[in-house]
């Protein structure tokens, strides 16, 4: 009779590792997602940023044109293409 006592709690203890093994394997799982989520943020952070120098350099050499030749009908031009491109349209907002 009093290994009756005893057979409960060794099925207890597996009961809470088996647990334990489980919320572990769970807060490995969130910490992969975190991971993959904050590395599709900075991806699509690095994108922008290199879409942004890109514009920025595109604007540079409008202005040195500018300077150097004034306002010709090619600035003109590729002033507005560049104000109506919807690329830098989403940027603004």
């Amino acid at each position: 009779m009093g290994k009756r006592g005893r057979k409960p709690m060794k099925s207890d203890t597996n009961t809470r590792l088996e647990k334990s093994r489980e919320s572990a394997r769970q807060c490995r799982h969130r910490k992969k997602l975190r991971y993959e989520y904050l590395e599709e943020l900075v991806s699509d952070r690095e994108k922008a940023i290199v879409q942004l120098q890109q514009e920025l350099e595109r604007l540079r050499s409008i202005s040195k044109q500018i300077d150097q030749h004034g306002m010709t009908n090619e600035i003109h031009q590729e002033l507005i293409q560049w104000k109506n491109d919807p690329d830098i349209t989403n940027l603004n907002h």
